[in-house]
């Protein structure tokens, strides 16, 4: 985690626990325990929504991307988690995941999908294929809260 990352709601930046760890440790590793053992997290598990233009002199709703800072400590919780299943995630993951996983390319799908299509048409099987437009897929607001 880099030591520049901005600080969530909670104000905290990660100099502040890499300083004090010493003095954080017995605190926070028992706490750390707990939510690994009853995956309660309410107590740190907030952040604040904040808006930021994708373009110069923003007005519409349309030209912000929304981004979430969530607490420190919860940060950290969540990389300690992503680090301890990385060595396994390889062969938890579906095959087909293709995002988001170390050494994994959002493209790969892409090749797959171009490779399906082009058996489909050679061996002139009959089927029906889905586009969906991602365009925006990680630009928006669940607003079910």
């Amino acid at each position: 985690m880099k030591a520049c990352s901005a600080p969530g709601p909670d104000g905290l930046p990660v100099v502040f626990f890499q300083k004090f760890w010493e003095i954080l440790r017995p605190v926070i590793m028992p706490m750390f325990h707990e939510f690994y053992i009853a995956l309660d997290m309410a107590r740190i598990n907030y952040g604040v929504i904040s808006l930021i233009p994708k373009v110069v002199g923003a007005t519409d709703i349309r030209q912000f991307r929304p981004i979430t800072v969530i607490n420190m400590l919860d940060r950290i919780f969540v990389k300690v988690c992503a680090t301890r299943l990385s060595p396994v995630a390889e062969r938890i993951a579906h095959p087909l995941q293709s995002a988001f996983l170390k050494g994994w390319r959002i493209h790969d799908g892409i090749l797959a999908l171009h490779e399906i299509v082009h058996e489909v048409a050679l061996k002139g099987l009959k089927g029906v294929f889905l586009k969906l437009d991602f365009q925006k897929a990680y630009d928006h607001l669940d607003s079910s809260f």
